[in-house]
């Protein structure tokens, strides 16, 4: 199926300001890498700020309705932190460029970011803590420190790969061992 210009601009746009910033990337840029006008990019978009916050928002709704459907599926509290784990790894696996651009968005002081992944964030702590009511998991954490562990580091995973492939050759010729491994270690330290 053939993308829309729509969809075109705004893969490009995410590309050039995961690997630029937005402060770096102009709307000549986008358009020049997406092979349209500015006039097209001016006609589905506003102004730069608005495709920067289109951006966020198209990408961040690939994972978080997902997430989402598995928030309101997994009734184990354990088996919804791994496969939590598990999704997100493969969701960034996929989509390569969207820890670095959620990276520039930390980076240039972008406070939407938060506001954006609140309602997971309130309903993964929500989920935690009863669990740890429940005696599933260990009460003596916050939740909120799980979930900024799992995303943190696999984030990083793919971010920093030229970096961490130098501390252990295997670590990325079996992304599959790492993110078992990762899952089994965060499950361990939880439990009671």
């Amino acid at each position: 199926m053939n993308k829309s210009k729509k969809e075109t601009i705004l893969d490009e746009a995410l590309a050039l300001f995961a690997t630029h910033g937005f402060a770096r990337v102009s709307i000549s840029m986008i358009a020049k890498q997406a092979g349209v006008t500015k006039s097209l990019i001016f006609h589905h978009f506003e102004s730069k700020e608005q495709l920067w916050e289109t951006v966020k928002e198209t990408f961040f709704k690939h994972y978080a309705d997902n997430q989402m459907h598995l928030f309101d599926s997994e009734k184990d509290p354990i088996e919804l932190i791994k496969k939590s784990m598990k999704y997100y790894f493969e969701f960034v696996k996929k989509n390569p460029m969207i820890p670095r651009f959620f990276a520039h968005a930390h980076l240039e002081n972008d406070d939407k970011c938060g506001l954006m992944d609140q309602p997971l964030i309130e309903k993964g702590r929500k989920l935690i803590q009863a669990a740890q009511q429940n005696g599933l998991m260990r009460k003596d954490f916050n939740p909120v420190i799980l979930i900024l562990n799992f995303i943190t580091v696999i984030n990083q995973y793919f971010i920093a790969e030229c970096h961490f492939s130098h501390w252990d050759e295997d670590l990325y010729t079996n992304p599959t061992a790492f993110i078992d491994d990762f899952i089994k270690i965060t499950i361990q330290g939880i439990k009671p």
